[in-house]
This record gives C-alpha cells, sequence and structure tokens, in this order.
C-alpha cells in the first residue's frame, strides 16, 4: 500500500478516535446538566467519622476478605438471613456455603481500621440489630463505620431509630426520565420525600445513575459503586474522573471481579 494512502487511513483513524472521546465528553457534561436544580440542604449529613472512599465490592467469604484487607479501605457485604441467621450473602444459590456475617469481621486481622457497606438482602429486625451492635462492640468497630445500605420501610425505620447511618438505594428506574422534565420532577420529588423522612448519610447509586444524582442533587453525600471490565470505556473513563473530584462522594466501590481468581 503506497505510504500516501497509509498516511491518509492513520489521519482518518485519529479523526475519528478525536470524534468519538470529544462526543463521549460532551455526553457525560450534558448528562450532569439538570433540567431543573433540586437541591435542599436539610437532609445534608456530616459524622465526625468520614469513611474511607476505597471500597471492594461483594466480600462474601472468609478468603475473599484475608485477600484484599491490604489492597482496601472498606468492604461491602451482601447481608441475607438463612435459618434465621445473617449470613454473607447475594443470594439463595449462595446460602448453604454462605459464612456468618461475624466470621467476614473475624478473617480481618484489624477490622477496626475499614469501613463496612452492608447491602441488606433481608428485612431485620431489632434482634437483628442488636447482633450487629455486638458484633461491632466486639471487634472494636465504630457504630458509625458501619453502614447500611437499604429503601425506604420498617428496616430503615429501625436503623434510624437505632443510630446507624443509612445508604438509601434509590430506585432502578431513578435515571429513565425519557428527557421529560415533569417525569423528572417526579422522580426527584419521590428521592426527596425519602431522604426528608430518613436523613440518610448518603445516597447510594451505581456509576451510570451518577450524573443523574450529581445533577439534581448535588449538595447530597453519595456512595458510588461500579463495577470493573475488561473492556475500555471512555464514559466509566470520565464519569470516574468527575467521581474523584467530587467531594459529595464520600465512599467510593468497585467490583475488582475480573481481576479475581474466585
Amino acid at each position: 500500500m503506497p505510504m500516501k494512502n497509509v498516511c491518509k487511513i492513520f489521519v482518518l483513524l485519529c479523526a475519528i478516535a478525536l470524534l468519538y472521546t470529544t462526543s463521549m465528553y460532551g455526553y457525560i457534561w450534558l448528562k450532569m446538566q439538570p433540567l431543573q436544580p433540586i437541591a435542599p440542604v436539610s437532609a445534608v449529613a456530616s459524622y465526625d467519622i468520614r469513611p474511607d472512599v476505597n471500597m471492594l465490592h461483594a466480600v462474601n467469604s472468609v478468603h475473599r476478605a484475608q485477600t484484599k484487607e491490604k489492597a482496601f479501605n472498606g468492604f461491602e457485604i451482601d447481608v441475607s438471613k438463612y435459618q434465621k441467621k445473617l449470613v454473607a450473602a447475594h443470594d439463595a444459590s449462595t446460602f448453604a456455603k454462605a459464612p456468618a456475617l461475624e466470621e467476614i469481621f473475624a478473617a480481618i486481622a484489624h477490622p477496626e481500621e475499614k469501613t463496612f457497606w452492608l447491602d441488606l438482602k433481608t428485612p431485620l429486625t431489632q434482634e437483628d440489630i442488636q447482633y450487629i451492635k455486638q458484633i461491632a462492640k466486639q471487634y472494636h468497630i465504630h457504630p458509625r463505620r458501619i453502614f447500611f445500605e437499604v429503601k425506604g420501610g420498617e428496616t430503615a425505620d429501625l436503623l434510624s431509630a437505632n443510630g446507624f447511618p443509612i445508604l438509601l438505594q434509590i430506585s432502578s428506574h431513578f435515571h429513565e426520565d425519557e428527557n421529560d422534565p415533569q417525569k423528572r420532577i417526579l422522580l426527584n420529588a419521590e428521592l426527596e420525600d425519602l431522604l426528608r423522612r430518613y436523613h440518610p448519610w448518603a445516597i447510594a447509586a451505581s456509576l451510570g445513575k451518577y450524573p443523574y444524582l450529581q445533577a439534581y442533587f448535588p449538595k447530597y453525600n453519595k456512595a458510588i459503586y461500579s463495577s470493573t471490565t475488561k473492556r475500555p470505556s471512555l464514559k466509566k473513563y470520565f464519569l470516574t474522573r468527575a467521581i474523584h473530584q467530587d467531594p459529595t462522594v464520600r465512599i467510593w466501590m468497585q467490583d475488582q471481579y475480573t481481576a479475581l481468581p474466585f
């Protein structure tokens, strides 16, 4: 192939790459522009103990906790109930082999130095909450270092009454406004009602929903989680970059599944 043609192809590829990068940056920028700013400050939380932002997702095994203790400042644990006991499991398919919640804490050399994000897959009773309080006391973990991801309801009411910080789980459809300003206002109003009811420590959401939370609720604390993928993603790159520059993102959690042999 003549050198002239090679140069043309190279220039064309560079132009396409530049166009793609620019368009993706513009897409993220547009997503973070609100139709109507809704950012009440009444529920902005602040505690004297600020958690670390470098957390690992789904630490549901003793092996994973021990292997990743030095690499991460905090762990997310899925909490389910099996035979009336709280276990570290995402769903019923792993219940039989799931360790008791206490076993995860016991496996860590210095649990008092970690921040824990408990993703509740089951309702909690007052007895369950007392059990978690006992674990925190036994392993010298400050209660404000144990965060509960939960939707509104009786469990959220109990956790609030017991003084535990809540990461309010937003609706999975929060981002689906179809570019309709009225629908956007209704979705925001639903979340705002929950924020005023529970005064959560932060709003918990996936990376993809972050632009909406930042656009409509820029003053609220946020707990954002992201999956690790092998496929390059400029969208994820620009979002992650924005998150690390955002002081309201108080907790950042990643999967790191693809980097693990287990």
